[in-house]
Parts: structure tokens; C-alpha cells; sequence
């Protein structure tokens, strides 16, 4: 089984299930609280002057805690929102101890922490009064656990393109949330070659089938909180689970669970 998985890519950039495996612990853990101080340790994560960050986040209860994709949406009592895009290396851990990665610290009502870490500083926070501001959310496609990713949205979209399916699959303007390690695995259950060209899938036969892998997956590792090969971490600050059932992804030269032939990388 072929899969293609660019350099780079065991770093673990958060997908959907680890990003709403966080959202559920933020929202066990600080929604209706109050953020009473925020410490910006480096503002190269933020989007906006450190200044007018702070000074729309202090005393502002948490409302709701959101996803969108891969971003999380909190918003406060003030009727802005607190957006936050981990990107490859960002966590956001609850009640845990700074490291030299933290780049901002949030105390909480109540005497709780909320820490933002990210090793490579590639991640986003902003505070927004329209989340149209974000252009990421302007161009995302459908929730996969939606009706809008129906059959019929599949099937229309694939037979316009000519790309292979696994670079469908990680373009969040055809699906929202789904990176490399899941589109590897949902391709493997799906018994489709990640080279296949969009157009070729079969509508009646495979989208069908890559519908309901697609929410299959993304829900069993929501279950298991995520997967961690290096950087994810929950809102506890643990590693995800799902790691031990992937078939496919990061087990270059390991035996196919099907074929047992020696699962190939591509570049």
C-alpha cells in the first residue's frame, strides 16, 4: 500500500479530532469563566498588537467553546471571539506548567491556567468582532459531520478535478479539518490509492464508501482523543491514543495489515 506523507510530516500538526478533543476539554474547563489576566510571553503568535489583544481578552467571560476545522472558536461574553489556530506545534493545556515554549498565559477565574505552547511558533491567536475576518473560515469547506458533506456534494466536487484524491482530501476547501494522518487512513479503509485521480472514483461504488470512512475515522479518533507522534497534546496536556491504531501512517517498510506486503512511502 502506497501513501504519500511529505517530509515533515511525524511532527503531528493537529487535524479535526485533536483540535475537538481540546475544544471538549476547553469547554469542561473554562466555559462561563472569566479571563482575568493574559501574559504574552511572545507575541509572534499573535495577529493583532499585543496590546489590543490583552485589553479585549481581560475580564471577559468564555461563552461558548467552538471548532471550526482546525480552529478554535471561543466566544466572550462581549460578543468577540478568541481565535485560536494551532496549526503544526501549538497546544493549549489546562492547569500545566510553563515551559520554553509557552508564548501565552491566560489565568482564569476560579484560580485555572490556560497555557498556549507552540515549539515552532507557527500558530495564530487573534480577537475578532466578525469571524469573516479570518480569511481561513471564508474559504473552508463543510464539517464532515454534516449533511452539507453529503454524497452528492462529494461525488460533484471529485468529478471536477483531476488531482489525485489524497490532495482532495487535504484541501479544506473540499472538507474541513482533515490533514495527512487521516486522509492516509481513511484512504487505506476505503481501499482507494491516495494516487487515484479525483475524477476516477466511482460515484455509486467509492464516494459512498469514502463518506462514511471519512466520518468513521475522524470519529474514532475523537473517541481515543486524538493521535500524538510528537507534539499533540490534549487539554490535559496528554497524548492521544489513536496513535495505536493507525495502519498506514508512519509505518513505512511494516507489514500491510491486508496484503502483508512492506507499506511504501511516497514523496
Amino acid at each position: 500500500m502506497q501513501v504519500r506523507i511529505p517530509p515533515g510530516a511525524f511532527l503531528n500538526m493537529p487535524e479535526l479530532p485533536e483540535v475537538e478533543t481540546i475544544r471538549r476539554d476547553l469547554e469542561r474547563g473554562i466555559r462561563n469563566k472569566t479571563i482575568v489576566r493574559v501574559h504574552v510571553l511572545d507575541k509572534r503568535v499573535l495577529r493583532q498588537p499585543q496590546a489590543d489583544f490583552i485589553r479585549r481578552l481581560e475580564g471577559q467571560m468564555v461563552r461558548l467553546v467552538e471548532r471550526r476545522g482546525k480552529a478554535l472558536v471561543l466566544t466572550l461574553g462581549s460578543g468577540e471571539y478568541l481565535v485560536v489556530q494551532v496549526m503544526m506545534t501549538g497546544q493549549m493545556v489546562l492547569n500545566g506548567a510553563a515551559n520554553p515554549h509557552t508564548r501565552v498565559k491566560f489565568e482564569i477565574s476560579g484560580g485555572d491556567g490556560l497555557l498556549y505552547n507552540d515549539q515552532r511558533v507557527f500558530g495564530q491567536l487573534r480577537v475578532v468582532k466578525d469571524l469573516r475576518e479570518v480569511k481561513y473560515f471564508q474559504i473552508l469547506g463543510p464539517e464532515p459531520f454534516t449533511q452539507n458533506f453529503s454524497e452528492e456534494y462529494i461525488a460533484a466536487y471529485l468529478k471536477k478535478s483531476k488531482r489525485p484524491i489524497k490532495n482532495i482530501l487535504l484541501d479544506h476547501t473540499f472538507v474541513a479539518g482533515v490533514g495527512n494522518i487521516y486522509a492516509c487512513e481513511i484512504l487505506f479503509r476505503c481501499r482507494i490509492s491516495p494516487k487515484r485521480r479525483a475524477h476516477r472514483i466511482k460515484p455509486a461504488a467509492e464516494v459512498p464508501v469514502l463518506r462514511a470512512q471519512t466520518i468513521a475515522v475522524l470519529k474514532e479518533a475523537i473517541a481515543l482523543r486524538g493521535s500524538s507522534m510528537r507534539n499533540y497534546r490534549d487539554g490535559a496536556g496528554q497524548k492521544g491514543a489513536f496513535s495505536r491504531r493507525l495502519r498506514v501512517y508512519a509505518k513505512e517498510n511494516g507489514p500491510c495489515s491486508i496484503c502483508r506486503n512492506p507499506i511504501a512511502r511516497i514523496v
